[in-house]
Parts: C-alpha cells; structure tokens; sequence
C-alpha cells in the first residue's frame, strides 16, 4: 500500500488479489461495505443506515463502540460500474470536521487482481487527513482479509 498526503487530502493505491468486479462489489454492496469498513480495530460494529450506490443516493454509515456512536452521512455523486465510484461525506457528531469531503475510488486490472486508487479530499485540517489515513489503512487491511475468504 502506498499512501501519499497533503495538508488537506490524502492518496492510497493498493492492489487486492480479487477481480475488478469483486472487489467493486464489496465497496458498492451493503452487506458487502459492512463486512469491512470500520474506522479503527477493536470492537466497532457497523451499521449502514442508508446506502444507495447510484448518483444522488444517500449514504449513511454508524460506527458503534462501547462508548457510543459515531459516522458518517453524504451522497453518491458518480458510480461507473466497476470502474469508479465518488462520493460526498461528512462526519456526524465531530463539530470540528464538519465539511463535506470528496472520497473518489479507482478500480483497475493489475495481472489476477485488482488496484484501487482512493482518494480523500477536502478534509479539514493535518490531523483529519492523518486521521482518515488511519482508518482507511485499518479498513482495507480488513477487505485484503474478506476478500482472501474462499
């Protein structure tokens, strides 16, 4: 995985052994998304309260812990089948993150497998993107685990 940063955004390419429309389909898929996206290790459970991959859909995520709640809401902007996928979001209940930021993600061949370029824009500050890069190296450590299941 290689992730690059900026003061406001961050960059991730990684390459996952799954074909192009697995691995579409497990970011695109409710019960897919939740199999993997959390924001950090430990006991996070979570909960796709709206998810509609197509433009203009919602997209409503909870993350549970001991401690309560946390997530994020947004919209779909552009979904191309196995190809792309851009979406809007914004934090719920982090009073300082709330901007909307652009997460776009790129899906390609790479010999059996597939690469992914993700990028997270217009966050609001360093420690949200360091944040952010957290969580995505977190999550898609745990899609490279899903999608290795038989």
């Amino acid at each position: 995985m290689m992730i690059e940063t900026t003061e406001t955004s961050l960059t991730i390419r990684r390459t996952f052994d799954a074909p192009r429309e697995r691995v579409f389909r497990a970011f695109t898929e409710r019960g897919e998304l939740e199999e993997w996206f959390a924001p950090a290790p430990g006991d996070v459970r979570t909960e796709i309260q709206t998810f509609a991959p197509e433009p203009d859909g919602e997209r409503s995520i909870r993350f549970h812990t001991d401690d309560g709640w946390f997530g994020s809401d947004g919209a779909f902007e552009e979904i191309v089948e196995n190809e792309r996928i851009v979406y809007t979001d914004r934090w719920a209940n982090f009073q300082e993150t709330e901007v909307d930021s652009r997460v776009g993600v790129e899906f390609s061949d790479a010999g059996d497998g597939t690469e992914i370029v993700l990028t997270h824009e217009q966050l609001p500050n360093i420690d949200s993107v360091g944040g952010a890069a957290m969580g995505w190296e977190n999550s898609l450590g745990t899609l490279d685990e899903v999608l290795a299941e038989p």
